[in-house]
């Protein structure tokens, strides 16, 4: 099961790398009053940034395979739970522009039900507490505002 944690993020990235050219070369892709010199609004520096969010993922993911470990485990679950975080994003981005952000689709559709049952059936199993489940959401907020701040300020 947690090989498809890697399965949903490279369905997610694909569909950002994919999308991202055609969205940032339409009119009004971004609403005024975001600045837009940062690397958010490079199609390109985001396609170098979407290979790099799911390669680094995917290479903790082919380690806690091959070598299982607590701690990779709690790793992966990370993963899920930035995933699930982003899956949030999407929707208030989608909201804000009034219509399609690259990744919405599959942050809605895959990563939100697959990320909230993956966490609870971890809780559940007891992979982990639920106090560190919500530690790692919380850890996911924090890393994905973060890479936002530095994506959006360039």
């Amino acid at each position: 099961m947690l090989a498809l944690i890697g399965v949903t993020l490279v369905l997610h990235c694909a569909e950002e790398y994919l999308t991202f050219p055609t969205f940032f070369s339409s009119p009004n892709a971004i609403p005024q009053w975001l600045h837009a010199h940062g690397l958010l609004y490079n199609a390109n520096h985001m396609r170098v940034a979407l290979v790099m969010a799911a390669v680094l993922p995917l290479g903790v993911l082919a380690w806690a395979i091959l070598r299982p470990r607590h701690w990779l485990l709690v790793a992966l679950l990370l993963v899920d739970a930035v995933l699930l975080v982003n899956a949030g994003w999407h929707v208030v981005a989608a909201l804000v522009r009034g219509g399609y952000v690259p990744g919405v689709i599959t942050a809605v559709v895959i990563n939100l039900p697959f990320g909230v049952y993956v966490l609870r059936r971890a809780v559940r199993e007891r992979w982990i507490r639920p106090r560190t489940a919500w530690r790692l959401i919380a850890i996911a907020l924090v890393l994905h505002v973060a890479a936002l701040g530095t994506l959006l300020a360039g």
